[in-house]
Order: structure tokens, then C-alpha cells, then sequence
């Protein structure tokens, strides 16, 4: 066989061998999780500890059980949802809601990373309930109380 020949396909073996590497490196997403807001143990809480511990989440569940897609949770600036697929880079919730500790001027405020996590999770819960046959959404396949999603801590 000509050099140039195997040469050029020494070369695009280890070209395609890199390419996949890359694409898998970023395909790989933590199943199993901890949602907490950074900083959950040190903020400053007038009534002790927190009561309860933050939610295990894992997106096997979500997105393969539940058929959630990956823009039902990740949105945009403007809340849009995002058109991602498995290897796209996702930003951390806490990036942009990056307001750490609740203040009774703030309780309201989406940009307090508690209540975005609270505001995303009960919301999708509460829908399932109500297409489950509670108008309320609060009872029903998915877990709307906190003892339903967080341990006691």
C-alpha cells in the first residue's frame, strides 16, 4: 500500500478516535444529584439549622421514566426554554440565580436560587397532579410536599 495512503488513514483514525472522544466527554451528565444552593450550611438562619435536607434528583427518572425533555427545566435569559441535546454545555441554575440567602424583601424574587428550584419543581409536580385528576395538583404521582422531595435534616 502507498505511505501517503496509510498515512492519511493513520490520520483519520485518530481524528475520528478524538472526535468521539470529545463528543462522549461532554455527553456525560451526573444521573444522580444534589440540588442545594451554594452556601446552604453557612447562611446566616435566625431559627437554627435547616429543617430539611436538599433533594436528590436524578434525570434517568426524569427524562427517560417521565419523558421530560431537557427544555422543560433549562430556559434562557428570558425564560425560553433551551433546545439541548445530551454533550451541549449547560450552565448551573446558580449563575444566574445567584441571590443565596431569603430576606423578607427578596421571598418573592425568582432570582433567589431557592425559589427557582421551588418555582420549577412544584410547578411541573403540580401540572402532572392536575392531569392525574386533582385540581388542586396537590396530590397525585408527583411529590408537591417538602417531606415528599427533602429528608428532614
Amino acid at each position: 500500500m502507498n505511505k501517503k495512503l496509510i498515512m492519511l488513514l493513520l490520520a483519520a483514525g485518530f481524528a475520528a478516535i478524538f472526535a468521539t472522544t470529545g463528543l462522549q466527554a461532554g455527553t456525560e451528565v451526573e444521573d444522580t444529584f444534589q440540588i442545594v444552593t451554594p452556601g446552604y450550611e453557612d447562611v446566616n438562619r435566625k431559627k437554627g439549622p435547616p429543617q430539611f435536607k436538599p433533594v436528590t434528583f436524578t434525570h434517568k427518572k426524569h427524562t427517560e421514566d417521565y419523558g421530560i425533555s431537557c427544555g422543560d427545566c433549562h430556559h434562557d435569559e428570558n425564560g425560553e426554554p433551551l433546545e439541548l441535546k445530551m454533550g451541549d454545555d449547560v450552565h448551573p441554575c446558580y449563575e444566574c440565580h445567584n441571590i443565596f440567602e431569603k430576606t423578607k424583601e427578596n421571598r418573592r424574587d425568582i432570582m433567589v436560587h431557592e425559589n427557582a428550584m421551588h418555582g420549577n419543581c412544584r410547578e411541573c409536580h403540580k401540572e402532572v397532579n392536575i392531569e392525574a385528576g386533582d385540581p388542586k395538583g396537590r396530590k397525585g404521582p408527583a411529590p408537591t410536599s417538602c417531606t415528599q422531595c427533602h429528608e428532614k435534616a
